[in-house]
C-alpha cells in the first residue's frame, strides 16, 4: 500500500534514443540490399566478380552492425561520444559499401548504386544535417572507385589542372598520356560522366528527403512521448482511486491470480485480517468457502457472484464479488469489488421464512421487493411489476392500500380460498414528499369465515381476485 507521505526514490536517467535503433535496423536492411543488387545482376548478366573481396566486406558491414548494436544498448547518463562514434561508423560504413560495388563489378553494375539510398535517409536518425555529410561522402567514394576503374574519367580529371593531374595518378597509378589511347574502351565517354551526375543528384534528393522525414519523425516522436506520459499519468491516476475505494476492492492478474493493488478499505474491513496481501494469490489473501467461483470469474470474462461465503476474523460473511477485466501496464488485470451482503441477506431470510407474504411499492405503483411467501400467494410478482395490476381487487379503488394520513392501515381481504389480514405501511423516504408502501398479508381464516361476526374487529374486508 502506498503512502502519500513515503518517500520516492527516481531511478537515474537511462540513455537510449529510439532514432539510433532505426539506425541500425536500417544498416541490416543494407546487408541484405547489398546481397540482393550484388547476387541477382551476377546471376543474370555473369559480370566480373571479386567474390572473396565482396564477402569480406559484407563481413566488415557486419561488424559495424554489432557494434551498432552495442552503442545502441541503453545506459546510465548521456554520453556525447556516442552520437560522434555512431556517426564515424555510419561513414565508414559508406565507404566500405563503396568498396564492395567495387568488387561485386563496379561500374558494370550501376543498379547497385541505389543501395547508398537507405545509409543517406538513415543518417536523419544522427543529426539533421548528417544526410549532406553522408550524401557527399558516398558521391566522393564513388567517385573515386570509378576513376580507378575507368581510364577515360581518368582522362577527364587529368584536363582539370595540376590538381586534376594528381587525382588522377593517385586513382590510376599512371599518368595522363598513358590513359589517351583508352585502352579497354567500351562505353561511350559521356556515360560515366552522367552517371555520376545521376548519382550525386540522387543523393541529393535523398539528403532532402530525409531531412523531411527527420522532421515527421520528430513530431511523431514528440506526440509519442506525450501520449505516453499522458497514459502513464492517467494509469497511475487511477491506479491511485483504486487503492482509494471505499469498498473493499484489489487488483488481481488474469493468469497468475496474484494480487497487484489493494483498496485501503480493504484492510480496514478485515477482509484480510489488517495484512497488506500485495504479492499474494487470490486463494491465500481472502478465505473463501468456494473460492472457484470467483477465481472462474477472474480467469474467465468477469461477472458477478451471489452471496459468496467469506471467512473473516473467525466469522461466516456474506459478500457479493463483481469481477471487471482492465487492462493495465500491458497486463490483464481483473478489478475485484467486494460488497457486505451479510446483514441484506439475513433480512431477506427473515423475510423468507415469515408466515406473512410481504410486498415493498413505491410511489408510482412498481413492485420494489417481496419475500418468498408473497411469491407462492401471487405467482406473477416480481420486481418491477405493476402493483395496481398484481394486486387488483373488484370494486376497489386502484391504489386501495394507501394508509392515508395515518401511515398505517389493516383490513380483511379474500383471496380464495383463504383471508387474509392485509396490513398497509407507508415508509417515508428523508428528504422526499414519496412514500414506499410496505404491504404484509397474513392469513386469518377460510373463505367461509368471512360473514362470520364472530371473526373479530370490525375491520374492513374486501375479496381480491387470485392472479392466474
Amino acid at each position: 500500500m502506498k503512502s502519500l507521505e513515503a518517500t520516492q526514490l527516481l531511478p537515474a536517467p537511462a540513455w537510449t534514443d529510439p532514432r539510433v535503433h532505426l539506425l541500425d535496423d536500417l544498416w541490416l536492411l543494407t546487408i541484405f540490399a547489398i546481397l540482393f543488387a550484388a547476387g541477382l545482376p551476377w546471376l543474370v548478366s555473369s559480370f566480373d566478380m571479386q567474390i572473396g573481396a565482396a564477402l569480406l566486406g559484407l563481413l566488415a558491414l557486419t561488424a559495424i552492425h554489432i557494434a551498432f548494436t552495442v552503442l545502441a544498448a541503453p545506459a546510465r547518463g548521456v554520453h556525447p561520444g556516442r552520437k560522434r562514434a555512431l556517426a564515424v561508423l555510419h561513414a565508414v560504413g559508406v565507404v566500405v559499401v563503396a568498396l564492395i560495388w567495387r568488387y561485386a563489378g563496379g561500374l558494370q553494375n550501376p543498379a547497385f548504386l541505389a543501395v547508398f539510398v537507405l545509409p543517406v535517409i538513415g543518417a536523419i536518425f544522427l543529426s539533421r544535417w548528417q544526410p549532406y555529410a553522408i550524401a557527399v561522402i558516398a558521391v566522393a567514394a564513388v567517385s573515386a572507385v570509378a576513376l580507378s576503374e575507368t581510364p577515360e574519367l581518368r582522362w577527364y580529371a587529368s584536363g582539370l589542372g595540376p590538381a586534376g593531374s594528381w587525382l588522377a595518378r593517385f586513382a590510376g597509378g599512371q599518368s595522363a598520356a598513358a590513359d589517351v589511347p583508352f585502352p579497354g574502351f567500351y562505353a561511350p565517354a559521356g556515360f560515366f560522366l552522367v552517371l555520376l551526375e545521376v548519382f550525386a543528384v540522387l543523393m541529393l534528393a535523398c539528403a532532402f528527403a530525409a531531412e523531411y522525414l527527420g522532421t515527421v519523425f520528430d513530431r511523431l516522436h514528440a506526440h509519442l512521448a506525450a501520449a505516453r506520459v499522458e497514459a502513464e499519468r492517467g494509469q497511475e491516476l487511477w491506479a491511485s482511486l483504486i487503492e482509494e475505494l471505499p469498498l473493499p476492492a484489489m487488483l488481481v492478474d488474469a493468469q497468475t491470480l496474484e494480487v497487484v493493488s489493494e483498496s485501503t478499505a480493504l484492510a480496514a474491513a478485515s477482509c484480510t485480517d489488517g495484512e497488506s496481501v500485495v504479492g499474494r494469490t487470490l486463494g491465500d489473501a481472502i478465505q473463501l468457502s468456494y473460492p472457484q467461483i470467483v477465481e472462474e470469474l477472474v480467469t474467465g470474462v468477469g461477472g458477478t457472484a451471489q452471496h459468496v461465503v467469506l471467512h473473516r476474523a473467525g466469522e461466516l460473511h456474506l459478500a457479493r464479488f463483481r469481477v471487471q477485466h482492465i487492462a493495465y501496464k500491458g497486463r490483464r488485470l481483473a478489478l475485484i469489488l467486494i460488497e457486505e451482503m451479510t446483514e441484506a441477506f439475513a433480512v431477506r431470510a427473515a423475510l423468507d421464512v415469515a408466515e406473512q407474504a410481504t410486498v415493498v411499492v413505491d410511489s408510482q405503483d412498481h413492485v420494489l421487493a417481496f419475500n418468498r411467501p408473497a411469491l407462492a400467494l401471487f405467482s406473477g410478482t416480481r420486481v418491477g411489476a405493476d402493483a395496481t395490476t398484481l394486486l387488483a381487487q373488484p370494486g376497489a379503488p386502484a391504489r386501495w392500500w394507501e394508509p392515508g394520513l395515518t401511515g398505517r392501515r389493516k383490513m380483511h381481504v379474500k383471496i380464495l380460498p383463504r383471508i387474509f389480514q392485509v396490513t398497509s405501511t407507508a415508509v417515508a423516504l428523508p428528504g422526499e414528499q414519496e412514500r414506499l408502501y410496505v404491504i404484509a398479508f397474513l392469513p386469518v381464516a377460510r373463505a367461509e369465515t368471512l360473514d362470520n361476526p364472530d371473526l373479530g374487529a370490525a375491520l374492513p374486508s374486501a375479496t381480491l381476485a387470485r392472479p392466474r
